[in-house]
């Protein structure tokens, strides 16, 4: 296995995302969805972007990638077309212990972007290593399509009485049990 797949709780957590023009507007709209505080090092925005920054969606800092910006982050992404400036925000979160993804250079990422299906608050997350993201899009469209639009519903139901579950069934094998059956 090449990446431990963790799903990370990015909600008001500050993230920086280097350029400002369609990738960067894809990973961002990712982020946000997370409840991420997304910070964008870009001189120009895409009009997608530029509208989430008139509304202070985002936060648009208006200049081009400084590794100062990421004394105050809890991960980075470089999602510009320029490879030079892609490995020095790479290189410079790597030397702070930060988490970076530089898109489409599997090399230059200490995480990556599974391709996922959303069912919230079930998540599936689908990966190849970065090796064939068309691949793990095929086969995220297909599991959409065999997982229903409602699980998600069944899931936040079953977290509303898991604590109950745990005050009748004390060993994990009787609540593994009960689970089991309800879902049957």
């Amino acid at each position: 296995m090449d990446y431990l797949p963790i799903f990370a709780d990015l909600k008001a957590k500050p993230v920086l995302v280097v350029g400002g023009g369609d990738v960067a507007a894809r990973k961002i709209e990712l982020l946000r969805r997370a409840g991420a505080q997304v910070q964008i090092a870009a001189r120009a925005l895409c009009p997608e972007l530029q509208t989430l920054a008139d509304s202070q969606q985002v936060e648009w800092l208006a200049t081009q990638f400084d590794e100062q910006q990421l004394d105050r982050v809890y991960l980075v992404i470089a999602a510009t077309d320029n490879a030079e400036l892609n490995a020095q925000v790479f290189a410079a979160a790597s030397q702070r212990r930060l988490l970076a993804n530089v898109v489409d250079d599997q090399p230059k990422c200490s995480f990556i972007f599974p391709s996922i299906v959303d069912r919230s608050p079930l998540v599936v997350a689908i990966s190849s290593s970065g090796t064939a993201p068309v691949l793990a899009r095929m086969l995220r469209e297909k599991l959409e399509t065999l997982l229903p639009a409602n699980l998600g519903a069944m899931a936040q139901v079953a977290g509303e009485w898991r604590d109950k579950v745990k005050q009748r069934f004390s060993k994990m094998s009787d609540r593994r049990r009960f689970w089991e059956r309800a879902f049957n």
